[in-house]
């Protein structure tokens, strides 16, 4: 059984555009095993049960014969934030799931800095779906308003935050620029580093409001002290 690399990468696309472009998936995710039986009848061929499987397996651990390395500077921010605040994660997972993108967490030593993970194949739903969203919320056990959402992608990690009501930050290491107004995130940092000075800054505007707002405290003399 042979096929032209070409047809197989349009078999591929076909099958990666039809869940991501389809509004009434609403962003459902779509295992390995999925894909690769979508892939096979788009392709008119048929394998056996163990080869099947074993392909799957494949795709889903192949990851882990060449680990990412992190982006610079992510390991520090996370021990700088690391007791300071509650930090989750949610991923989309793609074709490797939650189980093997611990492992490589953990490589990288920084699994223990998050009090949750959380990871679209076990959720059933891709960013920007809400459902992922509302699911961090309640394992922090906060309001969205309460929340700092940093991703470094528009549509899935910016859009998906923004419209459960989280404040957004975008890790824009490309510089590029927002085509679509939904897209804007409430902030932008070119490196993550940068995040922990951002943070700094929004919990002293934040101290400050609270101040304003007391009923016990002349809002005039706290104006002038901020």
């Amino acid at each position: 059984m042979g096929f032209d690399r070409e047809v197989v990468r349009q078999a591929y696309t076909s099958v990666q555009d039809y869940w991501r472009l389809n509004p009434l998936k609403e962003h459902r995710f779509v295992s390995a095993k999925d894909r690769a039986e979508m892939i096979l009848d788009k392709l008119g061929t048929e394998v056996g049960h163990d080869l099947k499987l074993a392909v799957v397996k494949y795709f889903e651990e192949v990851l882990l014969e060449d680990p990412p390395t992190l982006h610079e500077g992510v390991k520090l921010t996370l021990e700088s934030l690391y007791g300071k605040y509650p930090i989750g994660l949610i991923s989309d997972s793609g074709l490797t799931p939650g189980r093997v993108l611990r492992k490589v967490l953990k490589l990288r030593g920084i699994l223990r800095f998050f009090l949750f993970t959380i990871f679209s194949d076990e959720v059933g739903y891709n960013k920007p779906n809400p459902i992922i969203f509302k699911q961090a919320l309640k394992l922090l056990g906060v309001q969205p308003q309460e929340t700092v959402h940093v991703g470094d992608l528009l549509e899935t990690d910016i859009t998906g935050a923004k419209g459960v009501g989280m404040l957004t930050v975008w890790v824009n290491r490309d510089e590029e620029v927002p085509l679509d107004k939904s897209f804007y995130p409430d902030y932008q940092i070119d490196q993550l580093p940068e995040l922990l000075a951002l943070l700094e800054r929004l919990a002293l505007s934040r101290n400050t409001r609270r101040v304003l707002k007391s009923p016990h405290m002349d809002p005039k003399s706290q104006i002038d002290k901020y």
